[in-house]
């Protein structure tokens, strides 16, 4: 193609008067006020066609975004009429058609399998076998934190990673036994045998019930399973996956962090050589740690820590060298095959030196369990932080995950593909599972495309328990050991604590808030604390949201925050405030006690007469709220003091009408944005006290950083003028912006004394000046001016000299303001 001619820049308009329209250039690209003049060709200044959507498809883009009204008597009997009708029509296909998309929604394997071909079979294959070989030894180690035995881990990554696989929307997400919910079953379960159920359990002895009662403990663990599946299941059904939203990312971060030091320090025991009482309190662990460390096993700790050094090097490796990426999912199963052959071939490890090692791990399918549901009530709240903690980190991973590949991720669904793994594994001897943030992550690197992967995955473990089981009776503990304190060292994420320190301190306090409570306290107490901690500061702030003041930048109809522009100009007379969250019983007294302080201070320099809410933020409003709005108004109208609201909400102003407060402020007195309503308070003061009283200060005082006192004084003929000490030029006087346009509006007549220039009919707004040239400015006719409820035309400005000569044009100086809506942030 030819090359595209240059690019003129157009020449730069007049300085002076057109100066506003550069500062609105300015602000609609930088989002900031500059106090220097740059000339630069931007969008906002160039020629825009704007192309608009037909009628018809915007009908039809509006049925699609399903904005439908709550659910009324009269809408209920229009669907039902609708379904029958469908019926009476023969509609069945229909009817069979909306039917089945519900069932392939809920059966993700009808949706996946037909997409299958040998690119992604392939692609699929490799992931599940690279996952199904890393989860083999970790599902054993995960299954040894939760104080089971070694095989249940291992149906645990059997039967719920194949329902996953065939109820899941997910196409990455690695599923089955990780070690937060491990942990959660451990310290959940810890002495809830009874002692008929135990007998020979000592309370006061060292060793804990899952090691005295395995087969009583795991039926617990199961039961825990059972009930976990029956939340989450019914969460799904109920869309109640919000509730994950009340813990943030702080409070995860940290609860974390310090589950993960707890993990990492009940494994020592593997390492050391002697047994160590397993605790949630970290205080608690190192105490017995370090009361019996003479007793450590010296080659077991070296041999345990060597093999934590070769994990950490394969996958340092692997991270660096894209060539060995392989070295990541095969470092543990490389770590347990060459623990094995060390074990093998120098058998006086175990037999002289102590070395402790796996044993016999039972073959074949997993036996079918037999649960007492009237027991569920023991394990209800270990299985309600197993369903909340295992959900938040499954739909975590499958997000991220879904946005990367670029498809969609219904949470709902995933809750009720969860639940259903958890239930039906509970049935075959397994334990609470959810998603693995390492196994999805290499599921991912390694190129899985469906959710076969999770299929060949599950088929791996599944021959793994008929046929390889015997091969894991050498295999030493310390291995698995060195398997887990790898795994959770990259849960510790104290670079979270320092960033967020510098981006917002409320939420480094939440972090370290939960990762002390969840250390000193215990993993159940420090999810408790930490969700407490949440709930306090969304309180807090819902109940003070913020009130902000706004003003107006000069030459533009745009209102912004105080805060946030240095320079603008307060209107005379004219509060403008901004309610920053929806109204309701628990901060209506504190946005009524808020504006009235800022009236106050307001008043102290200028009078207010005027109070303009913009309520863009304000969503919802309740009665309690509505009966604060009357108070407000009653003691605003004692005070003369008028109440006007802008760009309210289709469920605010309905709320207001049903409540008749809508009648009792008055329609007048509510617009869609916030200049037409200053305009309406600026007309409504017009017309009781006459224009001179909009007369403000010169241009060069107009300023807020520039304030100067003024005082009013009145010649002999009555006109008023105002004199200060703007500039030290004496005594001079102009209208400010708003009075040509009021004017024009009101259509008012200037005095038949003054001179008169231009024309068009539409009387000129004439500025005086004491012994200087007298400037006129003609308002042109604005374009809809009955819409917007204002006269916003053209200015052109004429000078005449005071000895009379003939008045000379100084050119059209007309600024042409572009069309702006107000979209909530006063943004151009």
């Amino acid at each position: 193609r030819p090359p595209r001619p240059p690019v003129r820049a157009r020449a730069p308009p007049p300085l002076g008067p057109a100066m506003d329209h550069f500062a609105d250039v300015q602000i609609s690209k930088q989002g900031n006020l500059r106090n220097y003049r740059k000339h630069v060709l931007t969008p906002t200044s160039a020629p825009v066609e704007v192309q608009h959507i037909s009628e018809n498809e915007s009908r039809e883009i509006l049925d699609n975004l399903n904005l439908k009204s709550a659910l009324s008597k009269k809408r209920l009997l229009q669907e039902f009429d609708a379904v029958v009708m469908s019926l009476r029509t023969g509609s069945v296909r229909t009817l069979g058609a909306s039917m089945w998309a519900v069932v392939r929604t809920h059966l993700s394997f009808l949706d996946w399998v037909p997409r299958t071909n040998l690119q992604t079979l392939k692609a699929d294959a490799i992931a599940g076998i690279t996952v199904g070989v890393m989860v083999i030894p970790q599902s054993m180690s995960y299954a040894s934190i939760a104080g089971l035995q070694y095989v249940y881990g291992m149906y645990s990554a059997f039967v719920p990673t194949l329902v996953y696989a065939l109820l899941g929307n997910s196409r990455q997400l690695a599923v089955g036994p990780v070690a937060m919910v491990s942990l959660l079953i451990e310290v959940g379960l810890r002495g809830r045998l009874t002692p008929e159920e135990c007998p020979e359990w000592d309370p006061e002895g060292t060793r804990p019930q899952y090691e005295v009662c395995p087969d009583e403990y795991a039926r617990l663990a199961f039961l825990t399973s059972l009930a976990a599946g029956l939340i989450q299941l019914g969460a799904g059904v109920l869309n109640l996956g919000f509730l994950v939203s009340f813990l943030g990312h702080p409070v995860v971060s940290g609860f974390t962090s310090a589950a993960a030091i707890i993990i990492g320090l009940s494994q020592l025991k593997d390492w050391l050589g002697y047994q160590i009482p397993k605790s949630q309190f970290v205080h608690v662990t190192l105490y017995q740690t370090f009361s019996r460390i003479e007793q450590t096993n010296g080659l077991q700790l070296g041999m345990g820590i060597s093999w934590f050094l070769l994990l950490y090097v394969m996958r340092y490796l692997a991270g660096k060298y894209p060539k060995l990426s392989w070295m990541r999912p095969l470092g543990p199963l490389v770590t347990c095959v060459l623990g094995i052959g060390v074990m093998i071939g120098a058998p006086e490890i175990h037999d002289r030196y102590g070395v402790s090692r796996v044993g016999e791990i039972p073959d074949g399918l997993p036996p079918f369990s037999m649960l007492n549901w009237g027991e569920m009530s023991r394990v209800l709240g270990t299985a309600t932080s197993a369903a909340l903690i295992g959900y938040m980190e499954s739909i975590a991973i499958g997000k991220s995950l879904a946005a990367k590949h670029e498809y969609e991720l219904p949470a709902g669904q995933e809750l009720i593909a969860l639940g259903a793994a958890n239930l039906i594994g509970s049935m075959f001897s397994c334990y609470p599972v959810t998603g693995s943030f390492s196994r999805s992550a290499v599921n991912n690197a390694t190129g899985a495309k469906t959710q076969l992967s999770g299929l060949i995955t599950s088929v791996l473990m599944f021959l793994t328990l008929l046929f390889l089981t015997p091969l894991f009776y050498h295999l030493p503990k310390f291995v698995l050991a060195a398997i887990v304190i790898s795994s959770v060292t990259s849960l510790v994420a104290w670079q979270d604590a320092l960033h967020l320190w510098h981006v917002k301190k409320e939420d480094c306090f939440l972090w370290v808030f939960a990762f002390i409570a969840t250390l000193f306290f215990g993993v159940e107490q420090g999810i408790l604390f930490s969700v407490v901690a949440s709930m306090v500061i969304i309180i807090h702030e819902s109940v003070r949201p913020q009130i902000t003041i706004l003003w107006r930048l000069p030459g533009t109809e745009i209102y912004r925050n105080v805060k946030q522009e240095n320079n603008g100009v307060f209107v005379k007379n004219v509060l403008v405030v901004r309610v920053g969250a929806s109204m309701y019983f628990a901060n209506v007294a504190y946005i009524r006690e808020q504006l009235l302080q800022h009236i106050a201070a307001f008043t102290k320099l200028n009078e207010v007469k005027y109070v303009v809410i913009e309520m863009t933020p304000v969503i919802s409003i309740d009665s309690t709220a509505i009966h604060a709005l009357e108070g407000l108004l009653k003691d605003l109208r004692l005070r003369n003091i008028t109440l006007a609201f802008a760009t309210l909400g289709n469920r605010v102003e309905k709320t207001m009408k049903l409540a008749q407060l809508y009648e009792d402020i008055g329609p007048e007195w509510f617009h869609p944005r916030v200049h037409n309503a200053v305009l309406h308070c600026l007309k409504h003061e017009l017309q009781a006290e006459g224009p001179e009283a909009l007369l403000l200060d010169d241009a060069g005082g107009a300023g807020v950083g520039a304030r100067n006192p003024t005082s009013d004084e009145q010649d002999g003929s009555g006109s008023r003028r105002r004199s200060g000490a703007a500039g030290g030029q004496g005594d001079r006087g102009v209208y400010g912006v708003w009075s040509a346009p009021i004017r024009g509006m009101l259509g008012k007549r200037s005095d038949s004394s003054k001179e008169r220039v231009g024309g068009g009919g539409v009387p000129p707004v004439v500025v005086e000046r004491s012994g200087e040239a007298r400037d006129s400015f003609e308002l042109e006719p604005a374009v809809n001016s009955a819409a917007y409820g204002s006269n916003y035309g053209g200015v052109k400005g004429s000078s005449a000299s005071a000895s009379g000569s003939s008045s000379a044009s100084t050119g059209n100086a007309r600024a042409h303001m572009p069309s702006r809506e107000h979209d909530g942030d006063d943004r151009v």
